[in-house]
């Protein structure tokens, strides 16, 4: 007892005994608290109610959406000739200029005729009178007074003449090249006065009507399309087209593994061009879904994607959606009831199964979006996106 006086005495000693009382008993308060009970969120008292939170929603009804997959593209020529001489000689005529359009059969480049026509008309004769030879031969084969080489003989010669009138009248209309089909000179590799030889280019024809935009498509997207469906397409000057999907390949390129896929559209008055950067969008199906901001997805605790909704109770559900679409106006959703209540306001505050007060925004079908922009960056090759069957052509952007 003496020894606790002594310490007592002593100043140091003192403060430390106090500071550890005074931190027992702050340790001891915590196991004494009272600990409050946990708000009953699904009460129905008028306490609870007063303490749920309260979040905007707005009910959405589900759109048919046509799927689609878009590539970047390019026009081209729906046939395209290089038209080559068949015959040696000088070119004497040049009645198309470049750039000209033609009709099937027009004279696009002319070869000097020489003595060609002189030849012509050698063979003619020639192959009369080999026809008179034979006559008279089969008829002195009647009477008995011709043998069988002597008619093989004169068969032989007629043959022969035939043959040579034919050449000669072959020459006669190649010295004329003309226009396969109708369409455009695009270039002329001669000029008035060259000296062209069998097999040297004259010209190049396009044929622009219907002209094609072509593209090529992953091995996972092209049994989604099917040839004659239509398909549209936007070049780089931003001017749509509607066309029809003409043609998908069956065989993929050796280098890509891509498969080529063909659009023809209608061209009649010619301001289309080969050549053109193009963006093709191909139909691929159809799906009911949902528009609605970006800002409403989140993520659930395993990381899928989804959007939070309300049962008829009020009570909060988180909902799995699938990302159809994504666009200027918006995304486009699928994996929601035909009809949906989504929270539009206050989805970050409330958690699963959670009962809240809800005010009702204006429903118009589908969410607000902001303004469309014009795109003016370039999508990558062969990333699918999806187009609504209602929308108008200018949101293939």
């Amino acid at each position: 007892m003496n020894f606790l006086l002594i310490l007592w005495r002593q100043r140091n000693y003192r403060i430390a005994v106090i500071v550890a009382l005074l931190a027992l008993l702050w340790l001891l308060s915590g196991l004494t608290a009272d600990t409050r009970p946990a708000r009953d969120t699904g009460g129905s008292s008028p306490a609870a109610a007063a303490e749920a939170l309260t979040v905007k929603a707005r009910r959405l009804q589900a759109q048919p959406y046509t799927t689609r997959v878009v590539v970047n593209s390019r026009t081209e020529a729906n046939r395209s000739v290089r038209l080559r001489a068949e015959l040696d000689g000088v070119i004497a005529g040049l009645p198309v200029a470049e750039g000209q359009r033609v009709a099937t059969g027009e004279v696009i480049c002319e070869i000097d005729a020489e003595d060609r026509p002189e030849r012509l008309e050698r063979a003619r004769v020639a192959l009369r009178k080999a026809e008179l030879d034979f006559a008279g031969a089969k008829k002195l084969q009647g009477r008995g007074l011709q043998s069988e080489a002597g008619m093989a003989q004169q068969e032989v010669a007629l043959a022969n003449a035939r043959a040579d009138y034919k050449r000669a009248q072959v020459d006669v209309e190649n010295l004329k090249i003309r226009a396969p089909f109708a369409g455009v000179v695009n270039s002329r590799a001669i000029e008035l006065g060259d000296f062209i030889r069998r097999g040297e280019e004259c010209a190049t024809i396009l044929d622009l009507d219907p002209i094609l935009v072509v593209g090529e498509v992953s091995e996972s997207q092209v049994g989604q399309l099917q040839p004659g469906g239509p398909a549209s397409a936007q070049l780089h000057q931003g001017q749509l087209l509607e066309g029809q999907l003409r043609y998908v390949s069956l065989e993929a390129h050796p280098v890509t593994r891509a498969y080529r896929v063909e659009v023809a559209v209608p061209n009649k008055d010619g301001r289309l061009r080969s050549g053109t950067s193009a963006r093709m969008a191909l139909p691929t199906g159809e799906v009911l879904a949902h528009r609605i901001n970006s800002s409403l997805l989140t993520l659930d605790d395993r990381g899928a994607l989804g959007v939070r909704t309300l049962d008829a109770e009020q009570r909060v559900h988180f909902s799995n959606v699938q990302l159809v679409s994504d666009e200027n106006a918006g995304v486009w959703v699928a994996g929601l009831p035909a009809q949906a209540l989504l929270i539009t306001v206050g989805q970050e505050y409330v958690s699963e199964g959670e009962r809240v007060e809800v005010e009702f925004e204006e429903s118009t079908g589908d969410l607000l979006a902001p303004i469309p922009a014009q795109v003016s960056e370039q999508v990558p090759e062969q990333m699918p996106e999806q187009i609504p069957t209602s929308a108008s052509t200018e949101e293939l952007q």
